[in-house]
């Protein structure tokens, strides 16, 4: 077997990969891979610390490099690809764009990726100049804006190849139906490096996360959703009617709204296996998920981890091992669940919670995309104020459009947990949680020649299950109707009309009113 090793955004050298190739080598002498043997391993080297670079250029460059240096030594045989950080994204548009999609056989069997920001990172919204300092600690470069671009959660880029991921793969519903079968693997963390903690910025130390990239933006198990807003001709002036007046003051969440937004579109991507690495940091000598790796022969988490990757040969075999890392996780969870916090931190503990990662998008019925908004999630009996305290972790509006909203939220405290012991000691009380969600979305201009009536879904159970999953991303599209009035366009006749003089067509138009919309059925 030929292994592909591909490092990470802002790295210049190749000594990122510790020791880590090898120590595959190691493995495969001693016999701990079933059926093949490492004969070789190959070490990425691209540049994602120039602006101009984008994702799929490095994509582009990867399958030049492989044909190039890779494709001739294969004879017939496919490779493995370990990848990390923002490496697997890169191979993720390699596969799902050149072979996926163009319907060709991927060399590629196993793509095994540590710490990936599969749906982006929070730090990514820091910006070049904030990440440069943070970086220097590493000794790593300053990032590229076009690989900073790509990775701020909700990106154009990120956007389309995560949905087509989630509506590609469930329609093969299995690696099964992948031909011939590619596994994908997620490893990461949930442990901080408390070294490079940076107190001015929560996202370096942030729960949920390897202080980098947040486990459910690693996690390739996602859903997609699309809300659409039910507007008809049969209740377009209706609705219009409870919409404010020019000039009013409303207070609009006491209104008595009419709940339009429905699921158009509900889908969850084929499973992937998922796996949490005990005390793994996203980098650092100490517990970074790769640089941390040594060949000493000692038992490695990490190595055990990808060594059942690479043993997985069929579809089956895969699914147990989904199945395996399912059970792992949740025990590494609970065992991790409690960290004492140090002199650095003023609250003696500090909860990993499950967290879950919502990123919305907002269009009108035209494309329009629209980005002067009032969003709220509901909670029982539609009242934002039943929300549990300390639900919401971040929010993040992305800075290049401005129409994607990203929530980071807490799913134990949403769902509800039991009591948190620690050495035998209660030291959180259980959390009640709600099961009922929904939201509110007051899309601008509420009044005007072009206007929209608000977003409405009611708190349920279901729609807390379709949004909100432990360790996971959930995209949603939410499509408003574009309401048009007759007065953005008149055709006034010139025969009899009253305010004309003869020999005079003129008539100000300069506050035309609304008058009542446009059937939205016809345009």
């Amino acid at each position: 077997m030929h292994i592909v090793l591909v490092h990470g955004w802002s790295v210049f050298d190749t000594a990122t990969y510790g020791e880590l190739p090898d120590r595959l080598l190691s493995e495969s002498k001693a016999g701990r891979l079933k059926n093949v043997t490492i004969q070789n391993v190959s070490l990425s080297q691209y540049v994602s610390f120039r602006d101009e670079v984008r994702v799929s250029d490095l994509a582009a460059g990867f399958e030049a490099a492989f044909r190039r240096e890779i494709e001739p030594k294969l004879k017939g045989e496919r490779f493995a690809c370990i990848t990390h950080s923002t490496g697997g994204p890169v191979i993720r548009h390699w596969w799902w764009r050149m072979y996926q999609e163009a319907n060709r056989p991927c060399p590629m069997s196993h793509l095994i990726m540590l710490a990936p920001a599969n749906f982006g990172s929070a730090l990514a919204q820091l910006g070049k100049s904030r990440l440069s300092r943070l970086r220097s600690w590493l000794k790593a470069v300053e990032p590229g804006q076009g690989i900073l671009d790509w990775l701020e959660h909700g990106s154009d880029e990120s956007w389309e190849l995560n949905r087509d991921w989630i509506l590609g793969s469930a329609k093969m519903s299995t690696v099964a139906d992948i031909d011939p079968p590619v596994y994908p693997f997620v490893l990461t963390g949930q442990s901080i490096d408390r070294t490079l903690y940076d107190h001015l910025n929560s996202y370096t130390g942030e729960s949920g996360s390897d202080g980098t990239v947040r486990c459910a933006a690693a996690n390739l198990n996602a859903t997609y959703l699309k809300l659409k807003q039910r507007v008809t001709s049969a209740n377009v002036q209706h609705l219009l009617s409870q919409l404010p007046q020019d000039g009013e003051s409303t207070d609009l969440d006491n209104c008595q709204w009419e709940e339009l937004l429905q699921v158009e579109e509900h889908v969850e991507s084929m499973r992937v296996a998922f796996r949490l690495i005990r005390g793994a940091t996203h980098v650092g000598s100490e517990d970074g998920i790769l640089f941390s790796v040594q060949d000493n022969g000692k038992k490695n988490e990490t190595v055990d981890s990808i060594i059942q990757c690479l043993n997985v040969d069929s579809p089956n075999t895969y699914e147990k091992l989904c199945d395996a890392f399912s059970a792992e996780t949740a025990d590494i969870r609970e065992k991790e669940r409690v960290e004492r916090a140090k002199g650095w931190c003023t609250q003696p503990n500090i909860f990993h919670d499950a967290h879950s990662l919502v990123i919305l998008r907002f269009r009108d019925h035209t494309g329009q995309t629209l980005t002067q908004l009032d969003f709220k999630l509901l909670g029982p009996n539609d009242d934002p104020n039943r929300l549990p305290a300390n639900f919401l972790e971040d929010r993040q509006m992305n800075q290049a459009n401005k129409s994607t909203l990203t929530f980071f939220i807490n799913y134990d405290v949403m769902n509800g947990l039991g009591e948190t012991t620690y050495r035998k000691q209660v030291v959180r009380e259980a959390l009640k949680g709600i099961s009922k969600l929904g939201m509110r979305i007051y899309a601008q201009p509420l009044n005007g020649i072009v206007r929209y009536y608000p977003g409405i879904m009611q708190a349920t159970k279901q729609v807390f299950g379709q949004v909100l999953r432990p360790d996971q991303t959930t995209l949603i599209d939410v499509e408003f109707k574009r309401l048009i009035g007759r007065g953005a366009f008149e055709l006034v006749s010139l025969d009899g009309h009253p305010k004309f003089e003869k020999g005079k067509a003129r008539q100000d138009f300069r506050k035309q009113q609304f008058g009542g919309a446009i059937n939205p059925d016809d345009v």
